[in-house]
């Protein structure tokens, strides 16, 4: 399976940590990204806090919480 078949098919929610040049961390909860390769997620967003972010720092971490009950994997 493919990171694109996953992210098409798969239901949840995501946390996307940022932090601007001075370290001061954000997080944001964001839906699934938009697969542009098996090197590339892209994500919509607003041009607020974590986007800021992003273009001061380019470093973040992404969680994503599959929906449904139980543990997998």
């Amino acid at each position: 399976m493919t990171l694109k078949d996953y992210f098409d098919n798969a239901k949840g929610y995501g946390v996307l940590a940022t932090a601007d040049a001075a370290g001061k961390v954000n997080t944001a909860i964001y839906s699934r990204p938009h697969v542009m390769d098996e090197k590339t997620v892209a994500f919509i967003m607003a041009e607020r806090l974590t986007h800021e972010n992003i273009k001061s720092n380019p470093w973040a971490s992404y969680l994503f919480m599959e929906a449904g009950g139980g543990w997998s994997g």
